[in-house]
């Protein structure tokens, strides 16, 4: 290599061959990911004018996605209580889910891993049934003063 040149310059060519000549076939890359479902108590922040939000983000930032209650991707399932969000080609890794309450993002699970032998949250398989129980009955406040200032955690998780 003469010393005028850096070394990070490559010295040889190759030529790539990005398909065949007359031939309809691709080289495909596939990402792969998991769809992960994530059963969360209706209306967690007790605010029934604003639309419930999930939020998965992955612990190193490589993924972060928030789906409401409006999305096509969110089932609601009004006699348990629960709404079903679905978040699709999740890639490997660790995520925590957080719901949104007023303006903040608050922590629901951490330590969701997802890999190929499935997703699992503490240790665990996350199931692919949904809970057999019912979230919780709305209360009604009705002459009882304040309720509580914080959110409901069962989320069936």
């Amino acid at each position: 290599m003469a010393a005028d040149e850096p070394d990070y310059l490559l010295q040889d060519t190759h030529d790539v061959a990005l398909g065949n000549v007359g031939e309809t076939d691709f080289n495909t890359i596939v990402l792969s990911g998991v769809d992960i479902v994530l059963p969360v108590e209706l209306d967690l922040d007790d605010d029934p004018m604003q639309d419930d939000a999930l939020r998965l983000r992955a612990e190193h930032g490589h993924y972060d996605q928030v789906l409401v209650a409006s999305d096509g991707d969110v089932e609601l399932d009004l006699d348990k209580r629960y709404l079903y969000y679905r978040f699709r080609d999740v890639p490997f890794g660790v995520y925590r889910a957080s719901v949104r309450i007023g303006s903040e993002w608050v922590p629901l699970v951490r330590g969701i891993v997802v890999t190929k032998a499935g997703v699992f949250v503490n240790g665990e398989a996350l199931g692919e049934e949904p809970p057999e129980q019912g979230a919780s009955e709305a209360e009604d406040d009705e002459g009882e003063g304040e309720l509580p200032a914080t959110p409901k955690t069962e989320c069936g998780i």
